[in-house]
């Protein structure tokens, strides 16, 4: 039901070394089209370089979790551990970067994402996914890029749980009865409530009464009379 995509070739991230630092700098790289990006690892000394803004943009957009990165001559492996967004603009101020070994156990989030149309959906149900994304524990070489899940077999009433998307060669660390996906019966409309004055209201009974009480009346004073 669930599948794990990985793509054949790891994105390569085109950085250059950076040479000036401070505020100043960073403002003027921004400017140009650039962003400060670090590099880090366990064990190793933050090193800082450079990347262009649409080159950022494409890698956040490949799908992809893990990337290859060229440091010093030797071929890395990295992944997004921050991102710094302008609050207005939307442009990346900063970005830093984590490398992996490929025996490393990591963890990081991987988005869901929903394939096929559901025989419930067909038969006039809701499909609900509340959760898109989800963090795995693997190792570095086995990191997907989503997890994919077939939904064209769900009925209404049915639902994808946490224990359907785990694997072995990841964990999703979420509980197992979580709710990922399922499909719904649509609600209904509510009618509308009309409030009605009482004032408004006719009551035929109650006039009936009155105006056979007015017609005794009338007849026994015409008694009286003859």
């Amino acid at each position: 039901m669930a599948q794990a995509k990985k793509t054949k070739e790891r994105f390569e991230l085109q950085i250059e070394q950076r040479s000036e630092f401070g505020r100043k700098a960073a403002k003027a790289l921004r400017r140009n089209g650039f962003v400060p990006v670090n590099f880090y690892s366990g064990g190793e000394e933050a090193q800082s370089y450079v990347m262009t803004e649409t080159h950022l943009r494409d890698a956040m957009h490949s799908g992809e979790q893990i990337f290859n990165i060229t440091i010093d001559g030797e071929q890395r492996r990295a992944m997004v551990k921050d991102v710094q967004w302008h609050p207005v603009t939307d442009k990346i101020l900063h970005m830093d970067f984590f490398g992996v070994r490929l025996r490393d156990i990591i963890e990081i989030p991987v988005a869901i994402i929903a394939n096929g149309l559901a025989i419930g959906v067909q038969e006039g149900g809701v499909l609900q996914q509340p959760i898109h994304e989800v963090v795995v524990r693997c190792k570095g070489e086995d990191v997907p890029d989503s997890i994919e899940v077939d939904v064209s077999e769900l009925n209404i009433g049915d639902g994808i749980h946490a224990s359907d998307i785990q694997s072995d060669v990841y964990e999703v660390l979420l509980a197992e009865d979580i709710t990922i996906i399922s499909v719904v019966i649509p609600q209904k409309m509510e009618e509308p409530v009309v409030e009605v004055d009482e004032d408004d209201l006719e009551f035929e009974d109650e006039e009936g009464s009155e105006s056979e009480d007015g017609e005794k009346k009338e007849a026994e004073a015409d008694s009286e009379e003859k």
